[in-house]
């Protein structure tokens, strides 16, 4: 008989918020209270829209699928909400399971703490039949709650007593998980999914890289612990090209911007460099360094092979013509990307070994890839150098007088 896995322990509220909070970077006044409102008002208005897409555009995703990433950012701003209010987490927790009783015409019982997400699941599951969850009622219901609460200001809530506060959110976080069960879902799991969603992304202090992807292969089949890379521009930015020396030997083909308007795509391999400092990837590097992986026939063919490749142009195309609109992500290292962007290079990678990497990571990658893009754009060409173990890439300004 096939052993099972072992369940986890019932996450608890509280620790949700724990995990879930350690980047939160809201402030705590009017402005911050009324962007959290307005969150939470616009992740119910995604989920709706999510709904409507998969049967307008007959989307090969579930419409569970899309619903419960929606759902997990809505837990969050509620919380979040909570939080504002300086709200006991078990306290929203307990409000939560009273309404369910009630709506169950359950008797009411004395509240276990700390209060789990299990808890209200299985209060859900119990009642639960088929045809009982009207799920357009609730997502109806759940909209016009989310709506009356956008239009609340911190100092409404200020000057309302307490209580009326946790029935308020408890009576959300309450709908929430009425809204799950709709779509088969668990609350517990919508809530750990958001947490490695949000870890993901926003990793905080917890921010670690992964170990090499070529770790225990022989040495010449791994990156060098250095690469430097000169670029090279020959002629004009009209009609010119950009060639590439590695230890004074040119690799590669000589590169142009392919494109009717000058757009310095020439300088694209910066980006791959930059996918090896941070992410420790790189099949394109890998076969311009003859590093490819060949003691392992399935690595070499898979990993290392043409499609990777071909995946990992793709990208660089992709998010090249994504910043050119966008001035080439000009301050965005401070601000940092859209999450859907993030999000969606992370499915284009599902099934290679880079899909360990976190959407942090891409980030990282993208933002000080086009750093040092824009660089080799004002000085036209530079020494771009990669210290691969300690995920560092700098730039060096060309030596004109010097340059062949």
């Amino acid at each position: 008989m096939p052993r099972l896995s072992p369940q986890p322990e019932p996450l608890s509220i509280t620790d949700y918020v724990a995990k879930a909070f350690s980047t939160n970077q809201f402030k705590q006044d009017q402005d911050g209270f009324q962007k959290i409102i307005f969150g939470y008002f616009g992740e119910i208005g995604g989920l709706l829209s999510a709904i409507k897409k998969t049967g307008r555009d007959k989307l090969a995703s579930t419409e569970a699928e899309l619903a419960g990433e929606e759902l997990g950012d809505a837990l969050w701003y509620l919380m979040n909400i909570a939080n504002f209010l300086n709200i006991d987490e078990d306290q929203v927790g307990e409000q939560c399971i009273k309404i369910l009783r009630e709506r169950g015409q359950e008797s009411l019982q004395q509240a276990v703490k700390p209060v789990t997400f299990r808890h209200i699941d299985s209060l859900l599951e119990i009642r639960r039949t088929p045809g009982s969850l009207d799920r357009s009622l609730q997502l109806g219901c759940l909209a016009y709650q989310a709506g009356l609460m956008a239009k609340d200001k911190l100092s409404d809530y200020q000057n309302i007593p307490d209580p009326t506060h946790i029935e308020h959110v408890g009576m959300h976080l309450a709908e929430l998980a009425i809204a799950c069960a709709s779509f088969n879902l668990r609350l517990e799991d919508v809530a750990r999914n958001n947490i490695k969603k949000i870890k993901s992304r926003w990793p905080g202090e917890e921010k670690s890289y992964p170990a090499p992807f070529d770790e225990g292969f022989a040495e010449h089949e791994r990156f060098p612990p250095e690469i430097k890379i000169s670029f090279i521009e020959r002629g004009t930015r009209e009609s010119g090209h950009v060639v590439q020396s590695l230890n004074d030997v040119f690799i590669g083909d000589r590169l142009t911007d392919n494109s009717n308007e000058p757009d310095d795509y020439r300088f694209h391999d910066v980006f791959h460099l930059a996918y090896l400092a941070f992410l420790g990837w790189s099949p394109v590097l890998r076969g311009l360094l003859k590093r490819k992986r060949k003691s392992n026939p399935r690595v070499d063919e898979n990993e290392d092979g043409a499609r990777a490749m071909i995946i990992e142009e793709g990208i660089a195309t992709w998010i090249f013509n994504h910043a050119k609109e966008r001035s080439f992500y000009t301050g965005d290292k401070s601000r940092g990307l859209d999450y859907a962007l993030l999000k969606q290079i992370s499915s284009m990678v599902q099934g290679y070994e880079v899909e360990k990497c976190q959407l942090w990571q891409w980030e990282q990658a993208i933002i000080e890839g086009f750093d040092v893009f824009r660089q080799l754009q004002e000085h036209r060409g530079g020494v771009v150098t990669v210290d691969v173990r300690n995920h560092v890439m700098t730039f060096t300004a060309p030596n004109k007088a010097c340059s062949p």
